[in-house]
């Protein structure tokens, strides 16, 4: 998967660059490590934050926190370890509440995994995008 490209070690050390404690980000896999990245990315965005603000010895708010712009990648990986019908049903609950329509299942799941590819790009754009804005607004400071 291409989030798994991405060393977990390196994310951890960023995460607790960002502040959040070692002891809670030991056991993270990576797409947890990536969600809370974005969380706390999207966060500095939100405040208009330099990337000097990324450091911190303080806790983030809300790090580690559900982000449903990750639902995608969360639902794809279930779909690939699932193997057995209680977790095939968490992922058919998981395709409503993401707005697909369940009930054309019954002509093949085809529809659905482009569905949930759809949303596998949208989640890893989201991140990129987030971090590409928090970067570029530091460097256009910097040279102003």
């Amino acid at each position: 998967e291409v989030w798994q490209r991405v060393p977990n070690g390196f994310l951890k050390l960023l995460l607790e660059r960002a502040g959040c404690p070692r002891a809670a980000v030991k056991d993270l896999g990576s797409l947890k490590l990536l969600q809370a990245l974005l969380n706390i990315v999207e966060r500095l965005n939100v405040h208009d934050e330099e990337t000097d603000s990324f450091i911190s010895s303080a806790e983030p708010e809300a790090w580690n926190l559900r982000n449903s712009s990750m639902a995608a990648l969360f639902l794809n990986n279930d779909l690939r370890i699932a193997d057995a019908h209680e977790a095939v049903g968490q992922c058919l609950i998981t395709l409503q509440q993401l707005g697909f329509d369940t009930a054309s299942l019954n002509s093949g799941y085809g529809r659905a995994l482009d569905f949930v590819m759809d949303g596998v790009v949208a989640s890893l754009d989201k991140v990129a995008t987030e971090i590409e804005m928090f970067c570029r607004r530091s460097r256009s400071q910097t040279m102003s």
